[in-house]
């Protein structure tokens, strides 16, 4: 009963419409998190507690097997006027090139563009399928993340010598909770928390660049931006707006850094809410993440969150992570989730047929067209 309550309360301020509109966000695609379960058992035996996460235990780089499992579940299903359901692919645009760092004596940052990661460890060609999948109309890509990792705290802790961040980097790892040279951060992750004015400035650049690849690998700007781990200083946000992002997807809370004061705030927002630079938030308010517990009834947790969001007539953005989809490192817990998304997706469609199918930055775009002052500010 409360749990039913917080989603309520959840859904009642904000941007409402008399369609069923639906949104499936899914997070860092690209990124290539644990290698392999050969590295993982190496670094649990040099004393990683990777084995305590369920990151470090399932999430990996995406495959061609992957990816076309995916697509073959959302090219199942179609909405009344014949449009299947669509994923936002909230992408990580590179990754660290661990070699070459090593190479150079922790020195200097070097990374692995988009799309050669696959190359480099699996010896796949994804681009063909990505591209296929996009003009299909089955995923949409949005900006994530340059890396996602805090590069600049990463690298001075690397240059510092901090034993385990070393001892994960020989096995092509990051994600790992760590002592960190930050009294904050507890791990590498948050790509976005700057601390200092060095290193907010430092953040903007890799951001600016990240945005670059972005455009050159798919060829359009991404209008929506998902800060990583959802942490990001309000700061950052002008900056945002230069670079074309009009759509902040994000939960309910925010974490930002306080630049130069050692302290973070917390931000509460809402559906369609309006910044100072007339970015709109778009605020998922529903869960579909099999990962955390495979016994869970999530197919009937969800569809509960999508009949309280169109009660209030609000969209139903689900937060659907790619560690649900990926087999690296199980491909047991892959199919598990697949088989949970076939049946949430074959259940909507049943229950809601009118149902409207939209990425995040198409949904964003709806909203602020409906925003007359921010409207007039495009």
């Amino acid at each position: 009963m409360l749990q039913s309550l917080k989603n309520h309360l959840t859904n009642i301020p904000g941007w409402r419409t008399n369609r069923k509109i639906l949104v499936i966000a899914s997070d860092d695609w690209g990124a290539i998190r644990m290698v392999s379960k050969k590295h993982f058992e190496k670094l649990r035996k040099a004393g990683i507690r990777v084995d305590l996460s369920k990151y470090d235990s399932l999430d990996s780089l995406e495959t061609k097997d992957d990816l076309e499992g995916l697509m073959a579940i959302l090219g199942k299903y179609k909405n009344r006027t014949g449009l299947a359901p669509k994923f936002t692919f909230n992408t990580v645009m590179a990754n660290p090139n661990f070699q070459k760092i090593k190479e150079v004596g922790f020195t200097k940052y070097y990374y692995r563009p988009f799309f050669q990661s696959y190359r480099d460890y699996y010896g796949q060609d994804l681009e063909s399928l990505w591209r296929q999948a996009i003009n299909e109309r089955l995923i949409q890509p949005q900006f994530h993340a340059r890396e996602h990792l805090n590069v600049s705290l990463w690298m001075r802790d690397l240059q510092l010598g901090l034993e385990k961040t070393r001892a994960a980097f020989d096995y092509d790892f990051y994600g790992a909770k760590l002592h960190t040279s930050s009294k904050f951060q507890k791990n590498y992750l948050a790509a976005y928390w700057s601390e200092t004015s060095e290193d907010f400035s430092a953040m903007k650049e890799v951001l600016k660049e990240g945005f670059d690849l972005f455009k050159n690998v798919f060829g359009f700007n991404s209008q929506s931006f998902i800060a990583a781990n959802y942490i990001y200083p309000k700061l950052l946000e002008g900056y945002l707006k230069a670079l074309g992002v009009d759509i902040i997807q994000i939960q309910r809370g925010q974490i930002g850094p306080l630049i130069d004061q050692e302290k973070t705030n917390l931000y509460r927002h809402y559906m369609g809410e309006k910044n100072t630079f007339c970015q709109i938030y778009l605020v998922r308010n529903v869960l579909f993440e099999p990962y955390l517990n495979q016994e869970q009834d999530w197919v009937d947790k969800a569809m509960q969150q999508i009949q309280v969001a169109f009660f209030w007539k609000k969209p139903a953005i689900i937060s659907s992570h790619r560690i649900n989809y990926v087999s690296n490192m199980s491909i047991k817990h892959r199919d598990a989730s697949l088989n949970k998304l076939d049946l949430l997706l074959r259940n909507i469609i049943k229950k809601w047929p009118d149902v409207t199918f939209l990425s995040s930055d198409e949904l964003g775009q709806d909203i602020l067209q409906s925003i007359d002052d921010c409207h007039t500010q495009q």
